[in-house]
């Protein structure tokens, strides 16, 4: 089997946290003579990386030239595991802080990302072989949320019984790469990523229509891979993720430091069809702080995601097409999503450094 060329994108998510706030504060307004003062801050506030999100090979060695990539994603949520590990269907207010109205609330979401992305690698290289690797990863975001909900002790038919549907969509957080490093061998290949993403999704302190998390983050990258043959048919890969946040803008929250390990399989099982198996896990590191941190803090929120996908190039060396299943599972303090995904990824052979 030749070498096929795989490509790389670091995929940086406006998370899907946004449509969690919005559902804290619509379901707290529901009880509450007046609307709340600020945008709620809670234990849902995360960080902006998705772990087993991009697919198994694209932090592998990076070619000369530039790549377009189109990430598609949708989830969908009924459950939710508290700070504990418990899942449940329903969620008590009084859970989340004693000062809140005694309420029960289920939720629905539902929701659609788009991530295009620009990639570039360098012909020239540094370092030993390394290749600079650039990159710029926006992102559009669209949510639908049903929630039901009734004050505890009443009667589901009386009018301490709500529903609500809330919706938002619009442009997320921008994520950068303007620095990375990319190795290659015959059976290894290490790239690292220095990235940061900048608030600039729709975040106001008041709104209920938030698409960014307000913050910036700064995320340092590092991942390997091992191929047993020197056909690269099969790979096996581990990588590292560690996020730095800043303070939300608007509030005295500084969302904790988060970790994340991926781990994946990929096997060619002719040259253009893939077959791959990939996991992550998400674990905040350091507790958040600031004045309107009203949760106990040493409560720590953390996710596991397990994918499984399928791809092909449909041209080849040129345009690969990929589908994934991934679902949550050991999480605290989250909802557990499942999704799917439909990723494209085509090499354009331009700018890569070759006189025609």
């Amino acid at each position: 089997m030749t070498n096929i060329n795989h490509w790389i994108v670091s995929i940086y998510f406006s998370k899907r946290v946004s449509s969690y706030l919005v559902i804290l504060t619509v379901v707290i307004s529901l009880f509450q003579a007046s609307p709340l003062s600020a945008q709620q801050v809670s234990p849902f506030q995360t960080g902006h990386f998705m772990p087993a999100f991009a697919n198994v090979r694209d932090f592998t060695k990076m070619q000369p030239g530039l790549v377009v990539l189109s990430y598609n994603y949708y989830a969908w949520a009924d459950k939710f595991a508290d700070r504990y590990g418990k899942k449940h269907d329903k969620v008590y207010l009084e859970d989340i802080d004693p000062n809140l109205p005694s309420a029960v609330f289920s939720v629905d979401v539902n929701s659609v990302t788009t991530v295009p992305a620009l990639f570039w690698g360098s012909k020239s290289t540094f370092l030993g072989g390394a290749n600079f690797v650039a990159g710029i990863t926006p992102s559009y975001f669209w949510a639908k949320t049903f929630i039901a909900a009734k004050q505890v002790g009443q009667n589901i038919d009386t009018l301490y019984s709500k529903n609500e549907e809330a919706k938002l969509s619009g442009f997320g957080d921008l994520s950068v790469i303007p620095f990375g490093l990319s190795w290659g061998w015959t059976h290894f290949d290490f790239t690292f990523y220095y990235g940061f993403t900048a608030p600039t999704g729709r975040y106001a302190t008041g709104a209920d229509n938030n698409i960014g998390l307000g913050f910036w983050t700064n995320q340092f990258q590092g991942y390997g891979y091992w191929y047993p043959n020197k056909s690269q048919a099969t790979a096996f890969m581990l990588g590292l993720t560690y996020e730095i946040n800043s303070k939300v803008k608007g509030e005295e929250l500084n969302p904790g430091d988060r970790f994340s390990l991926e781990w994946g399989f990929s096997q060619y099982l002719s040259e253009r069809f893939e077959f791959s198996l990939m996991g992550g896990h998400n674990w905040q590191m350091a507790d958040d702080k600031g004045d309107d941190v009203f949760w106990d803090a040493s409560y720590h929120d953390r996710k596991s995601t397990i994918a499984f996908s399928l791809a092909y190039w449909a041209v080849k060396n040129r345009l690969y097409i990929s589908g994934k299943y991934m679902v949550d599972y050991s999480a605290r303090q989250r909802f557990l999503m499942q999704g799917v995904m439909i990723n494209l990824i085509f090499v354009t052979n331009a700018l890569d450094g070759v006189k025609n």
